[in-house]
């Protein structure tokens, strides 16, 4: 079974959020667009261990850039043991139109609709010109749905209270041969600023959020060790955190890391 990495996206009522598992649904949903005056993605730096899990066996990192609120670049970075360093430039049109696509590189295309309190995007990915993976999300406050059409899979966040409820599907258009992961994350009683995320029962890991000079970040420990951070930036310098409101898989095929803090796929 793969195991689940979290995806990086933003909501649009972030700066409503005030509690350590809010603060972590917005970071994992609704990235697609940065309303205006709410904190935004700016960046994600990400470890992963080695199979003894006391030690780092590579390091990634995403740099995200906007234009008119909308997503228009992705820098991804990485250094390792298995690859040489590289850095890769993903570029994204706001259309339904391949003619505004280069056809060089990575490019990606999105569009959006909205009925009701209920948004609809559609994401397609390109190498080259050529399709390389196509994703359709479904958003409401609490809700968030992602299917992959490419690559087979589903899954969905539900924010209730001070919990979140993660439901990871893989081979969703198979029933007989799907394979699903459950994962909660839960707040801290004692401390709003931290939460806990559990799989099948068992503690994986710890989300502490962090203030700084441009807003905050949410650092994630695995053994103590930080395997992730989220950086955002607040355009209104007001980056408190009271009582403020997880996602994929990891393919051998993995190639980089992409915007939902996925490894990315190549065929």
């Amino acid at each position: 079974m793969k195991k689940i990495l979290f995806c990086l996206m933003l909501l649009a009522g972030f700066a409503a959020a005030n509690t350590c598992t809010q603060a972590w649904f917005n970071a994992q949903t609704h990235f697609l667009s940065t309303p205006q005056n709410t904190p935004y993605l700016d960046s994600v730096y990400s470890a992963y261990l080695n199979r003894s899990l006391d030690s780092i066996r590579e390091e990634r990192y995403v740099k995200l850039s906007y234009n008119n609120g909308y997503l228009e670049k992705i820098i991804n970075g990485y250094v390792g043991d298995i690859e040489n360093i590289y850095t890769d430039v993903d570029y994204i049109h706001v259309s339904k139109d391949e003619s505004v696509l280069s056809k060089k590189g990575l490019e990606g295309l999105i569009s959006d609709s909205t009925v009701g309190d209920t948004t609809f995007w559609v994401r397609k990915h390109y190498i080259n010109g050529k399709l390389d993976q196509a994703m359709f999300y479904k958003e409401t406050e609490f809700f968030s749905s992602c299917m992959d059409s490419t690559f087979d899979y589903y899954y969905e966040y539900l924010s209730r209270n001070d919990s979140l409820i993660y439901i990871y599907i893989d081979n969703y258009s198979s029933e007989a041969d799907r394979e699903i992961e459950y994962a909660y994350i839960i707040e801290d009683p004692a401390d709003d600023l931290k939460c806990y995320e559990y799989s099948n029962d068992s503690l994986d890991h710890v989300m502490v959020y962090n203030k700084n000079e441009k807003g905050f970040s949410v650092k994630v420990f695995k053994n103590d060790i930080v395997v992730q951070e989220l950086f955002f930036v607040d355009p209104n310098s007001t980056t408190a955190i009271r009582k403020q409101r997880p996602a994929a898989k990891i393919s051998p095929k993995a190639r980089y890391f992409d915007l939902l803090g996925r490894y990315k796929f190549t065929k």
